[in-house]
Formats: C-alpha cells, structure tokens, sequence
C-alpha cells in the first residue's frame, strides 16, 4: 500500500483519506498520495500564537538552540532516506545536497550561534547600555 503524506497541524496529524497519486518523475510508479482533507489555516494559526508561543515562552534560548542541534542530528542521521526520496522528483543527489545537507547545516549552525551568543534566559536586551551618571 502506498502512503498517506499527512500534515501535522495545529498538534495533529491530518490526512487519512488519499487524494492525488504523487508519481516517480524516475520510472512513474506511485511513490505516495498527497492528503484529501483540507487544512483549517486560522486554526493552524491560532494554534501558533497559543500552544505554540506558549511552548517557546518556556524555552530559554539554551534550551532552543538543543532544539535545532537535535532536529538538525536527526535530519543528518537520515540523509539517505531524504536522497531516496527526493530522487523521485527527478533530482540528483548533487541537487539535493543544497536542501539536504544545507538545510542540515544551516540548523547546525543557528543552534551554535544561539548557543554561542545568546544568553541563558529568554530576554535580549537591545541597544545601548543606558548610564545613569553621578551629580
């Protein structure tokens, strides 16, 4: 049986029933279905500014930075499966390499940054340093 792609929205998975049949751009076999149900984009946008917000606000910076090393690790420890997937669509494994390995390295590098440069708390203060100078 071929996949269901689902769409995780708004803290769900969505998408059960098969809509259109996604196809090989290699040998036109079907490779999976893309989703019939549509997706509810004020939910998913309320869910953002509530669940999701609500989510960061309890991360400090620290915290967020392991969070993209640990979605970049991730990413990495399939690479292989993105390149077969992604070979469907006609690419090579040198066109795939911008998204994959670039967006694998572009997460890595966010998360050193945050974790090199952000402080330990969820506040940044920005601009100058104000003084209060003695009479």
């Amino acid at each position: 049986m071929t996949t269901v792609l689902q769409s995780f929205v708004a803290g769900r998975w969505i998408g059960q029933q098969a809509a259109q049949a996604l196809h090989s751009a290699i040998n036109g076999k079907e490779v999976a279905f893309a989703h019939a149900e549509s997706l509810d984009f004020a939910e998913a946008l309320q869910y953002g500014r509530t669940t999701g917000l609500q989510g960061m606000l309890a991360m400090d910076f620290q915290q967020r930075a392991a969070a993209l090393r640990a979605l970049a690790k991730y990413l990495g420890e399939r690479k292989e499966e993105l390149y077969a997937i992604s070979a469907h669509t006609g690419a090579t494994r040198i066109d795939s390499w911008v998204d994959i390995e670039g967006g694998t390295g572009t997460l890595f590098a966010y998360a050193s940054m945050a974790a090199s440069e952000l402080p330990s708390g969820n506040l940044i203060h920005e601009g100058p340093v104000a003084y209060q100078l003695p009479h």
